[in-house]
């Protein structure tokens, strides 16, 4: 005979749960891993394109950019419809790794191609994004593996993995850029300071697949088990979740996204610019700012809620970065080789003699530069990152969250994906000027959506009040 079971009865059975810690801090070591593949290779891609092929522009390095999230935004789809079909992680998540292997690789043996080494150096990014897709399954097990008492500790710690992923990954290049542009041989192969850091990623990949199957443990402590036997529970009432406190939190985690990658895919182009720095400087002196970023970042990040802090020093941030007419100026344009019309980012920096907007634009102050991309940044993507994946999570409640989950990466992935291309076509013709407003003017529109809806930004509740009609998956539940 089947019964229906209340909401108290079905929190004390979830709180009676153990959290499968192993596996969850496996999940968020693979998050952290995420997101360092996607900006490892920033700081070094622009340079390297153009030592590939020097007839390549900002805009197709925008491009390349992209194609790592739109890679992303079609499998975190396709994963989340696996995940949510199957009830298993494991194998999703394997093959999303294994895919990022063979992207990583690819990328790695790109000294080797004598031709078309920009689109192969494209279609690279494009298999690892695909494979990073498994992303929305890692945050899926994390949320409805973790018990109650536990899930906003694991949530937020797996959120700012990513997002510290995202952050360090310009940092973690330092440490390749001793090798330099020409580095060493092995036997007839060439291994630099652009390549290497991708086949570490290989064996990375590698090493993710032998913990998968030899450390992860599938348990589910937080879902509330709809087909158990006749002894158990087997018909729970799980209210029907906030879609409007959802697609709020989702169109945060989009707004983000855009304005993190805005930051990352401009940085190296826009110092070189304005700073007149070389490859090797742009390199190494955005590798340093990150770094900083980063321990600023590492030191928040487990912060808990939902504020509105973060949005407002990202804010910040892009309004320090508007070239305002009180800056010093125009910019200079990057003399060239010899006699010759050859621009060689290598030997100097500064701005192509294709920017007429330079003629015209002023140079941001360095010390507000840096200040605006170490504390403001370093404040902000914890602050905004973490609690919103954790709220998001909390929202949907104790169900399977493949689908959802794959949903928020979904539109994170597709942010990620416009933002490069829109901001350095932008950046490409007209300067550094739109790519800021149009971001700033997001992150408003973000942050007004909040306040306005500030008190349908919490969890889900699973103990309604007394007498009050609870839309759930059968029906209406009413707590007498």
């Amino acid at each position: 005979m089947r019964r229906m079971v209340s909401p108290i009865s079905a929190i004390t059975e979830l709180d009676a749960r153990k959290t499968p810690w192993r596996s969850i801090w496996l999940c968020n070591t693979l998050q952290l891993l995420n997101g360092i593949q996607f900006s490892i290779l920033f700081t070094s891609m622009w340079p390297y394109l153009r030592i590939l092929d020097s007839t390549a522009n900002v805009d197709f390095y925008g491009w390349i950019v992209a194609v790592f999230p739109l890679g992303q935004t079609v499998a975190s789809f396709l994963f989340g419809v696996w995940n949510q079909k199957t009830k298993t992680a494991k194998y999703p998540v394997a093959t999303g790794a294994a895919i990022m292997g063979i992207g990583n690789f690819i990328y790695g043996t790109l000294p080797l191609y004598k031709r078309g080494a920009k689109w192969i150096m494209l279609t690279a990014r494009f298999i690892v994004g695909f494979g990073s897709g498994n992303l929305s399954v890692l945050r899926t097990y994390v949320a409805t593996a973790t018990a109650p008492k536990d899930r906003v500790k694991a949530l937020s710690v797996g959120i700012g993995m990513f997002v510290l992923g995202l952050s360090i990954g310009p940092a973690v290049m330092l440490i390749f850029t001793p090798l330099g542009p020409n580095g060493f041989h092995l036997g007839w192969f060439p291994v630099t300071m652009y390549n290497f850091p991708a086949l570490v990623m290989v064996l990375i990949a590698i090493a993710s697949l032998t913990l998968l199957f030899t450390c992860f443990q599938e348990e589910y402590a937080g879902i509330i088990n709809t087909k158990k036997s006749d002894d158990s529970f087997s018909d729970v009432v799980v209210p029907k979740f906030d879609k409007l406190a959802a697609f709020i939190c989702i169109g945060v985690w989009f707004v983000l996204q855009s304005v993190g990658t805005n930051s990352e895919v401009l940085m190296i182009p826009l110092t070189m610019a304005i700073y007149n720095w070389k490859n090797g400087e742009a390199i190494f002196y955005n590798g340093i700012i990150v770094f900083a970023s980063t321990v600023i970042s590492f030191s928040i990040y487990l912060i808990i809620g939902l504020t509105r802090v973060g949005k407002f020093t990202f804010m910040l941030y892009h309004l320090i970065n508007i070239p305002w007419p009180f800056y010093s100026g125009p910019l200079d344009y990057m003399p060239t080789v010899g006699n010759s019309t050859v621009e060689d980012t290598s030997v100097s920096g500064g701005c192509f003699r294709r920017y007429e907007w330079c003629a015209h634009t002023t140079r941001i102050p360095l010390p507000l530069y840096v200040f605006a991309s170490t504390i403001l940044t370093g404040i902000s993507f914890p602050n905004v990152g973490s609690p919103c994946g954790t709220l998001f999570a909390e929202i949907l409640g104790p169900r399977n969250q493949g689908f959802m989950q794959g949903m928020f990466a979904f539109f994170g992935s597709t942010g990620r994906f416009l933002g490069p291309i829109i901001s350095t076509a932008l950046f490409e013709s007209n300067g550094y000027l739109l790519p800021m407003v149009i971001l700033l003017t997001m992150l408003a529109v973000a942050v007004l959506t909040i306040i306005i809806f500030h008190h349908r930004l919490v969890p889900l509740q699973l103990i309604p009040p007394v007498g009050v009609p609870t839309p759930y998956k059968h029906g209406t539940f009413y707590r007498l």
